[in-house]
């Protein structure tokens, strides 16, 4: 006869009377003989059967308690007789709950009895648990709804499988809450209030679903960054209820920002993004180019001059371009714009009195287009170009690297890069919200009032 471990789960429960109640919630044998490592500890199958049950048992009791008091008269404080009972279905995160839950007659000093009110109620306010609907929320932020779902299904106990469907409602729910939170929430006064607040903005475009207005439509997103405080990410898509400077303003509120105080924005120079601020702070601000964009689009034209100067003595013909290519990163690292400009003025009137430009296979031509590209960037930019190399060396940041970062942590990881998908504005602009929410550790220190 084989030796067998059996092991039985009882819990105790003292309610308001400190009447203990203990309830047998499941029992777990084991083979002694023979045994393996297989067998030791509780399997999550085991483990998923005993959360079940012990949120069933503990919501239940937590229904008679608030039914117990409910029964007794706000008015005479009799205690009123039972007319029925009835079950309710909550879904929780340990299962699926069915609540035996009680309906109570009229008293008989004439006061009516409501369903809708009193403890139960408040307790029974919806048909699902908001820890369920920010763990769905949460999951559908970082992957896919249906992975998401098999991942609740794998982990979560639960009476019948998640739906992909439900994730994205309980998202939907989650993200409109954010919003909600965001815009009432007060101006918080900063402790290092005198200096002026970042804001690191950035665009990516995404895939949008057959049948909308174009093939790919533009999210904004990025950082808000101030002194004393943890950064705040935003991100907002285009033709939804709450505008891009909405989402913009509600990230500077939270980080102490106040009407009036100097706000300093980094971005690439598109104007779309500067107007977004703008519209944002109502305000004047401060706009310093990105050196990253700007070094890039150098880096561009040192690459193909250094595969030409060698060829056909060009260093001979084209003195100014030899001289100014290698000259035009110090005078913009160091804010020298004019100089810059008139440099880049120089090359264009050189390159185009050489004969060989008008050849379309030449690579002059390449190195000509690039410097046009150069010259209207810096004509477009000049007021937002600084002495990079000062900030620097004082430790302040010179680039939108943050928006960067950003766009990877909400944007690709979500809906580019890892995950070609195809989204509404709307389905985007929630899922972004929740993910952002997600990335600043805002989504568990909120309280929402959800309601499914």
């Amino acid at each position: 006869m084989m030796t067998q471990l059996r092991m039985k789960v009882w819990v105790e429960i003292v309610g308001a009377d400190d009447v203990p109640q203990h309830r047998e919630i499941a029992i777990v044998e084991r083979i002694v003989d023979g045994a393996r490592l297989g067998d030791f500890g509780l399997s999550l199958e085991e483990g998923k059967v005993i959360q079940r049950r012990l949120q069933e048992e503990f919501t239940q009791i937590q229904v008679d308690q608030a039914g117990q008091q409910d029964r007794k008269c706000p008015e005479c404080n009799r205690l009123r007789g039972v007319h029925d009972y009835q079950f309710r279905t909550v879904h929780s995160l340990f299962g699926i709950c069915r609540l035996r839950v009680p309906r109570f007659r009229s008293c008989a000093c004439g006061k009516a009895a409501r369903s809708d009110t009193g403890s139960i109620g408040t307790l029974l306010l919806g048909r699902a648990t908001p820890e369920l609907q920010r763990v769905q929320a949460e999951l559908g932020s970082r992957l896919s709804f249906r992975e998401a779902a098999r991942v609740l299904d794998l982990f979560v106990p639960a009476s019948r499988p998640h739906n992909h469907r439900t994730v994205v409602n309980r998202l939907a729910k989650v993200a409109d809450q954010i919003e909600k939170w965001d815009a009432a929430s007060p101006y918080r006064i900063s402790r290092a209030d005198v200096a002026p607040i970042s804001i690191f903005i950035d665009g990516a475009y995404i895939r949008a679903v057959p049948g909308y207005q174009s093939r790919h439509f533009e999210i904004a997103m990025g950082r808000v960054v101030s002194p004393g405080r943890p950064p705040r990410q935003f991100a907002a898509a285009p033709n939804v209820t709450i505008g891009k400077h909405d989402v913009v303003r509600a990230a500077m509120r939270a980080q102490g920002w106040l009407p009036g105080r100097d706000v300093t924005v980094f971005s690439d120079g598109d104007v779309g993004l500067q107007g977004i601020v703008l519209s944002a702070t109502r305000q004047p601000v401060t706009h310093i180019l990105d050196w990253f964009h700007l070094s890039m689009r150098l880096r561009h034209i040192e690459q193909v001059w250094e595969g030409l100067r060698h060829v056909e003595d060009l260093n001979i013909y084209l003195r100014d371009v030899a001289v100014d290519v290698p000259r035009l990163r110090y005078l913009l690292w160091s804010g020298y714009v004019r100089e810059a400009t008139r440099a880049v003025k120089n090359m264009l009137y050189q390159l185009e009195q050489h004969p060989r430009l008008r050849d379309a296979s030449h690579k002059l031509k390449r190195l000509h287009v690039l410097i046009c590209n150069l010259q209207t960037y810096l004509v477009q930019n000049a007021t937002s170009i600084v002495d990079y190399c000062q900030r620097y060396w004082s430790g302040q940041p010179i680039s939108s690297s943050p928006a960067e970062s950003a766009a990877n942590s909400l944007v690709n990881a979500r809906m580019n890069k890892k995950r070609q998908m195809r989204w509404s504005p709307a389905g985007a602009h929630r899922v972004l919200q929740v993910r952002a929410a997600v990335a600043d550790g805002r989504l568990k220190q909120a309280k929402f009032a959800l309601a499914a």
